[in-house]
């Protein structure tokens, strides 16, 4: 499967590389990008950044580069991108997000590090703690999308992962 991460020149975007061992990765970013390729992942120039046009740029790209799979970790992506998400579908690419409608309940501004996993359509696809609780207890609530574990008096609490 190709796969593109978005905020491809940051240390955030590289921690996922483990999720997607499997995969083909292009880890992409606006403006330049080091002309650097991997057997794990290559990188990509998603051209200068563009706040009104961003769900339609991120589209063509993955268009452009056969792209099976969207995993959008920039804030100013993620409201855009989450909004589109059916077109995404049209086309056939997945987008590794929560629906529009659920998206504020998973935001947090703060900055977050230790336990994350992905999910995709409620399935645990990786976890950075397989032995973690949270892992079992988080099956049901039908998650879409990579998130840190932030425990709390109610359980575990599943936060966007997403770079500024």
């Amino acid at each position: 499967m190709k796969i593109l991460i978005t905020g491809g020149k940051s240390a955030a975007a590289l921690k996922l590389l483990k999720a997607f061992a499997n995969d083909h990765i292009l880890l992409a970013d606006y403006g330049d990008m080091p002309s650097f390729a991997s057997e794990a992942y290559q990188m990509h120039s998603l051209g200068e950044r563009n706040d009104d046009t961003t769900a339609h740029n991120l589209l063509n790209n993955c268009l452009d580069e056969n792209v099976d799979m969207i995993l959008p970790l920039h804030a100013f992506e993620i409201e855009a991108v989450s909004k589109s998400i059916v077109l995404f579908e049209e086309f056939g690419i997945r987008v590794l997000l929560p629906e529009i409608s659920s998206l504020n309940q998973y935001l947090d501004s703060g900055k977050f590090s230790g336990d994350w996993a992905i999910y995709q359509d409620g399935s645990l696809l990786f976890s950075s703690n397989p032995s973690a609780e949270f892992n079992e207890a988080l099956k049901t609530a039908g998650l879409n999308g990579a998130f840190y574990i932030r425990n709390n008096a109610k359980g575990p609490e599943p936060i966007l992962f997403t770079i500024n």
